[in-house]
C-alpha cells in the first residue's frame, strides 16, 4: 500500500515536471482569461453587485468568490474549453443570466441611454445655469432714490445738497 502511494506521487511529480512550459502557460492563460471574461459579468448572487471574476462576497472581505461566482467561472471555463471566443462566451452567459449580468451596460439599444444620460444631464444643467445668469444680468437695478415715507422721487440737485450737508456735518 505504501509503495503504491509513493509510486503514484512519483508519477504525478514526474508528469508535472515533464509538462511542457507552453501547457503550463496555457492553463494559466485560461484562468486569467476566465477571470478577465468574468470581470465583465456581474455576480448574480443576492445583493453582491461585484464582478463575477472578482467577487469576494461570502465570509467578509477577501474570503474568496461566492458559490454563484464559482459556478459562473466554471461555466466560463467550460465555454472556453469548447473553443469559444470571448464574445461568444459573453453572449452565452448573457443568454443564460439575462442582460442584468453585464457589469457595464452595452453600448447599443437601451443600454446606450445609460451611457448618454450623464452627458445629457451635464449639458442641460449647463444650459440652465447660462439662462439663469443671463436673466440675472438683465434684471433692472433701481437707480432713482425715493423717499421711504411716501414714495416721492428726489431730484438729483436735492440729493447732491443732502450729500454735501452730510459731508460737512461729519467733518466737524
Amino acid at each position: 500500500m505504501k509503495n503504491r502511494t509513493r509510486m503514484a506521487a512519483g508519477v504525478l511529480f514526474a508528469c508535472a515536471a515533464l509538462m511542457p512550459p507552453g501547457a503550463k502557460r496555457l492553463l494559466a492563460d485560461q484562468s486569467d482569461r476566465t477571470h478577465q471574461i468574468g470581470s465583465k459579468l456581474k455576480c448574480m448572487c443576492s445583493g453582491c453587485d461585484q464582478a463575477a471574476g472578482k467577487c469576494y462576497h461570502v465570509g467578509g472581505a477577501y474570503s474568496g468568490p461566492c458559490d454563484t461566482a464559482k459556478t459562473m467561472l466554471k461555466e466560463i471555463d467550460t465555454h472556453i474549453a469548447r473553443g469559444m471566443t470571448d464574445e461568444q462566451v459573453l453572449k452565452a452567459m448573457i443568454q443564460e443570466y439575462g442582460p442584468l449580468a453585464y457589469v457595464e451596460p452595452p453600448k447599443s439599444g437601451f443600454g446606450l441611454l445609460a451611457w448618454l444620460m450623464p452627458i445629457l444631464y451635464l449639458l442641460g444643467g449647463t444650459a440652465l445655469v447660462i439662462v439663469v445668469m443671463k436673466r440675472w444680468r438683465k434684471r433692472p437695478v433701481a437707480v432713482v432714490a425715493t423717499s421711504s415715507a411716501n414714495g416721492v422721487r428726489v431730484s438729483p440737485e436735492l440729493l447732491a445738497r443732502a450729500r454735501e450737508q452730510a459731508q460737512r456735518e461729519t467733518e466737524e
